[in-house]
């Protein structure tokens, strides 16, 4: 009797750590970027009549992203790419400005102001954009925009930088990371922040204007193996997807994320 007793009381032990071995762990939510050059100003040789607006529309329809950074847009293209993304979905544009006018500068056909946008599907609560104070010798001022979500409160910023090498990686340093946790309230080391672009940079190992001497510590970079990356902290990394895009010079990036 003492042996069956002390037997059911081990079975019972048994039991209970079973139960609390299986209590099974909070899910990881996916978060996603989707990243895309448009080349839709109408002056570049890559241009396509407008057609790569549709396209990016189609690719959003299919990967569902929660942030979507273009570049080579204009400011006709976003309602139709904010409506792709979500209900919710807002948006902020980096106006790229033309140095001989001071104005911004505009893509050809009266379709507005020509620049970059972040798009967050979730709404945005505050944000903002600007030009870069390294800047070279070209017409085009190049621009920023940062957006911080309406829920989740994470910052994401969009760019397109400068074609010379070494005033690219100067302006990736003015956004990454001052310009985007400018726009954390939190002040918190544990918020969320992703920046994408074309920041015309490749990686390349010890060259002095290699892409990776740009990500500041603490964050890190995924890239298209050319001049399309995503610099981001404290988001755990899945995976990455290139999807070719036939109506621009440039496929759409897809980095995956966890939190």
């Amino acid at each position: 009797m003492v042996f069956a007793r002390r037997t059911s009381g081990l079975l019972a032990a048994v039991v209970l750590l079973c139960g609390l071995a299986v209590a099974p762990a909070p899910a990881a939510t996916a978060f996603k970027v989707l990243q895309m050059n448009l080349c839709n100003s109408g002056v570049a040789g890559c241009y396509q009549d407008g057609r790569a607006v549709d396209e990016a529309v189609a690719m959003i329809r299919g990967r569902l992203p929660d942030v979507v950074s273009v570049n080579e847009v204009c400011t006709s293209d976003l309602p139709g790419l904010t409506a792709a993304t979500g209900p919710a979905a807002r948006h902020l544009f980096a106006f790229a400005r033309n140095r001989s006018t001071g104005a911004d500068y505009q893509c050809t056909a009266g379709r507005g102001a020509y620049g970059s946008a972040v798009i967050v599907k979730e709404g945005v609560a505050t944000g903002g954009h600007g030009t870069y104070t390294a800047q070279d010798g070209g017409n085009e001022i190049r621009a920023w925009a940062c957006a911080l979500s309406a829920v989740r409160g994470f910052t994401a910023c969009t760019t397109h930088l400068s074609t010379t090498g070494t005033t690219a990686l100067a302006q990736c340093r003015e956004l990454a990371p001052a310009i985007a946790l400018s726009f954390d309230p939190t002040g918190s080391p544990t918020t969320r922040h992703v920046v994408a672009g074309d920041l015309n940079l490749r990686y390349s190992p010890g060259s002095a204007v290699n892409a990776q001497n740009c990500v500041p510590s603490g964050w890190f970079r995924k890239g298209d193996g050319d001049v399309q990356h995503v610099m981001a902290r404290t988001l755990a990394f899945t995976s990455t997807q290139e999807y070719a895009m036939h109506r621009t010079d440039h496929p759409a990036f897809v980095v995956n994320y966890t939190f």
